[in-house]
């Protein structure tokens, strides 16, 4: 018996035809003893050959009925294409009732009335722009559930992310304070000082320029300054202020770094330059040389406004050089989230 197009869903009345549906995936939601069904169930199941659906007595056909939903729905023929994939990857898969956008998927095997859903799933098309303010918003909206995001592309291939907050933690104990002279060369400054250089190699702050001297950054100049070191430009002292002021004039954004720079070192994290990488920060958990660097860092605003193709390109390299893309949103204070790519 066909389903019957009623306001913008699908309502299958005969009893044993709804039952039948509704046990065999746990599509819809039972009212009574009628199945209800949103249009993106009732495509999926129109295309698979499982239900008819009539509309004053004429068969709509999956056209008909795809044209329907677009009309009605938001993003349907994007969230349609991340549904059928899951569905047919043998996923149970479930629109929520309380009306919040996405899906809820079920782990392999389980059912609605025996597990809780373990992601929530956003069908996101590749031309929609990347915000990490929304991203933060649906992470923290979905209590126990992980969120999965499933991208389509302009051919309707699908890639898929798992995105979470993420807890930064290394081993390294971080020194109270550093005494000595730094000098400010333009875009960099070196540390001529024997003594201060031999504590920032063995704490891996800057580079080795050669035996006892050590090459800095702007900002890790800027956070030894603030540590108690002394900025030295020409034969003027420089204080944190006014050395800041110097650096942004190089560097814009040189304090977003830095107070992810100070928040990784209090962590006990290695932070290193992550340019070769396309991002601000290569992040170690132990001494360098005793394992490779497992996270890339990028520092980020809280309005920050991208594209799913640069996310995608960075999440890539990530993964290609056995690293954990990390994304620090700096603002009131600091918020890690990690997107990685993965299989259902």
């Amino acid at each position: 018996m066909a389903g019957r197009i009623s306001g913008n869903e699908v309502v299958i009345d005969n009893p044993s035809e709804a039952i039948r549906n509704y046990n065999k995936g746990y599509f819809g939601r039972m009212v009574g003893e009628t199945l209800h069904l949103h249009l993106i169930e009732a495509s999926f199941l129109v295309e698979i050959g499982r239900v008819e659906v009539e509309r004053d007595g004429k068969t709509v056909t999956l056209n008909e009925l795809m044209d329907m939903g677009i009309k009605v729905h938001p993003n349907f023929e994007i969230s349609y294409l991340v549904f059928r994939d899951l569905r047919q990857r043998g996923y149970v898969v479930r629109i929520p009732q309380d009306g919040e956008d996405g899906f809820d998927l079920y782990p392999r095997g389980g059912a609605p009335h025996s597990h809780s859903p373990t992601y929530l799933v956003k069908a996101i098309s590749e031309r929609s722009p990347f915000l990490i303010l929304r991203i933060s918003d649906w992470v923290n909206s979905i209590g126990k559930r992980k969120l999965m995001l499933g991208i389509a592309d302009e051919e309707g291939d699908l890639t898929y992310y798992s995105v979470k907050f993420f807890r930064m933690r290394g081993k390294m104990k971080e020194e109270e304070s550093y005494e000595g002279n730094i000098t400010v060369m333009g875009d960099r400054s070196m540390v001529w000082d024997e003594e201060l250089s031999k504590k920032l190699q063995e704490n891996f702050i800057g580079r080795t320029f050669e035996e006892n001297v050590v090459q800095l950054s702007l900002m890790e100049t800027a956070y030894l300054v603030e540590k108690g070191a002394t900025a030295m430009k020409g034969n003027k002292k420089l204080s944190l202020k006014s050395f800041i002021k110097y650096a942004k004039k190089i560097q814009p954004d040189i304090e977003r770094r830095l107070y992810a720079y100070k928040d990784l070192r209090s962590s006990g994290l290695i932070p290193k330059t992550g340019f070769k990488f396309g991002s601000h920060f290569r992040v170690y958990r132990e001494h360098i040389g005793e394992g490779h660097a497992p996270y890339l860092v990028h520092v980020i605003p809280e309005n920050y406004k991208s594209t799913w193709t640069e996310i995608s390109r960075a999440v890539r390299l990530a993964n290609s050089v056995r690293k954990q893309m990390i994304f620090a949103i700096a603002g009131s204070g600091i918020d890690y989230i990690r997107i990685k790519r993965m299989t259902p």
